[in-house]
């Protein structure tokens, strides 16, 4: 299998899910190969040691998101992040990316009961600011995340980039590869 392919494929195993959930597809795409792992507990520590190792040297920014932020800033009432990623891991990368202080809250893993393609996570953020889903603009770089927002009957912009929801999605509004396709 190629690389892409391969790199694809995790992604969808694992962007915009929590780390449970990208466990459990983890693991069961090993069983359907016929592979049986030694230790559940084994595997999340271990892809979860890789995984916050890697965004501390190599998170990069979509291009043109710095160059949009400040009208995205200028028009939208609030700006929040919702995520099946950790605090912890937010955290982090907000840090690693220059972007402390950009959004206004942040929900993550622990904030909604069920986490990303249900509809909690959004419908969660919905309620605590007192939102309804057509004051909401969703710009989403996951399949599972896309299938959130459309749960949560919300509109979204599909951030299509590297090995992030690659195959365009009909039910968004729009299709962006990078930032400066807003401008």
């Amino acid at each position: 299998i190629p690389d892409a392919q391969v790199m694809s494929m995790f992604a969808d195993m694992i962007v915009g899910r929590t780390w449970e959930s990208a466990i459990d597809n983890m693991i069961q795409h090993a069983n359907s190969l016929g592979i049986t792992l030694e230790s559940r507990d084994i595997l999340a520590r271990e892809f979860n040691a890789r995984y916050r190792a890697r965004f501390q040297t190599a998170v990069k920014l979509i291009p043109g998101f710095l160059e949009v932020l400040p009208k995205i800033q200028e028009e939208a009432q609030f700006i929040g992040i919702v995520t099946g990623s950790e605090h912890e891991e937010v955290s982090a990368i907000l840090k690693v990316t220059g972007l402390e202080g950009v959004f206004e809250r942040v929900w993550a893993f622990g904030d909604y009961q069920r986490s990303k393609p249900d509809p909690d996570p959004y419908l969660t953020a919905m309620r605590d600011i007192g939102a309804k889903a057509q004051q909401v603009m969703v710009f989403e770089d996951s399949v599972a995340g896309m299938e959130s927002a459309h749960r949560a009957g919300l509109k979204w912009v599909q951030v299509c980039h590297e090995n992030h929801a690659k195959k365009s999605d009909p039910r968004s509004v729009l299709v962006i590869r990078n930032w400066h396709e807003l401008l």
